[in-house]
């Protein structure tokens, strides 16, 4: 699945996020699976969704437990802990752990924001979002050139690097 858009919503009461149809509707069982895994994100105040099928296939290749140093594995047991599996209900909704919403500082009393970031979505305020998106707009085709470049820089060096 290739995700992008920008979906403003809101967060129920009890902490469910409506995952948008025109997602939902591309998904495949087989191929991405059914629940979804909701983590903090790169992005300090962003929760990161991944299908469970391709969030499992990126951690696949992670090296065993045995072969991780102390720090390493130390690590490895923080961020499954911050790592949540979650099941979509009957309408689509997922619910979104208030420790992670608290962590992010994501308010769900506000609209929220989910984008879609190719092989993820994010979860962002859309106060947060707003400014992200205003502060790099004067600046879109430099970003998108650079943007290029880096991709041009990464597939060279690596033919089995995906796109930026």
């Amino acid at each position: 699945m290739f995700f992008v858009g920008t979906f403003e919503l809101s967060i129920d009461t009890k902490n469910r996020l409506s995952i948008p149809y025109v997602i939902r509707s591309k998904l495949s069982p087989d191929q991405d699976g059914r629940s979804f895994y909701v983590l903090p994100g790169r992005r300090e105040g962003t929760l990161d969704i991944y299908p469970d099928h391709a969030y499992e296939r990126g951690k696949a290749s992670s090296p065993s437990a045995d072969a991780l140093s102390d720090d390493g594995f130390e690590w490895r047991q923080f961020f499954a802990s911050q790592t949540s599996l979650v099941d979509p209900d009957a309408q689509g909704r997922i619910l979104i752990p208030e420790r992670l919403l608290a962590r992010a500082d994501i308010d769900t009393k506000e609209k929220v924001v989910l984008i879609g970031v190719q092989d993820h979505m994010e979860l962002w305020d859309q106060k947060k979002f707003e400014a992200f998106r205003n502060r790099l707009w004067p600046d879109y085709p430099r970003y998108l050139s650079e943007a290029a470049r880096e991709r041009s820089e990464l597939s060279s060096a690596s033919p089995e690097t995906p796109d930026a």
